[in-house]
């Protein structure tokens, strides 16, 4: 299978947010789709070496999501937080906390824009402060994304 390159676009905003940019080939309703449907989100999310061993969401204001994943290592590690706002398909804030950490987490706020036959994602990724901030960033997480995002837009998503 061949994946899109389309490049993902990553921007600091201020001291404590990131912004990722990125193009999909899906209309928005398709991309929501893959953004909010477990048996889909387990087709694009898992990173070669790291398969994903729980995918639940319910997108919807007061649900929540749990993704996680274990390494070749054995090591296990996990995103959850509730979903505070939903006006499907085109925008989603959800709290995202690492390993289950509540003391910490981003607010994570995803558009989707029509863009003709495709979409573009803008997502905003706020950190507590901007030491969280660049902790996330020392992660090299975009290069994980970059991949996954590709994945997502080659996904045959169907209607």
């Amino acid at each position: 299978m061949s994946l899109d390159l389309r490049p993902l676009q990553t921007v600091l905003d201020g001291d404590t947010d990131i912004v990722i940019r990125r193009d999909f080939a899906h209309p928005p309703a398709k991309v929501w789709r893959a953004l909010t449907e477990p048996q889909l989100i387990r087709q694009w999310m898992a990173i070669e070496g790291f398969p994903m061993t729980r995918c639940e969401i319910d997108p919807r204001v007061g649900g929540s999501f749990h993704y996680a994943w274990s390494g070749p290592d054995g090591n296990a590690f996990f995103f959850s937080g509730p979903v505070v706002a939903v006006s499907a398909p085109h925008h989603m804030t959800h709290v995202e906390y690492f390993n289950g950490d509540t003391s910490s987490g981003a607010t994570i706020t995803t558009d989707l824009e029509d863009q003709g036959s495709g979409t573009r994602m803008i997502m905003r990724m706020r950190y507590d402060s901007a030491e969280a901030r660049a902790a996330a960033i020392a992660t090299d997480m975009t290069d994980g994304m970059a991949e996954v995002y590709g994945k997502l837009d080659a996904l045959p998503i169907p209607d």
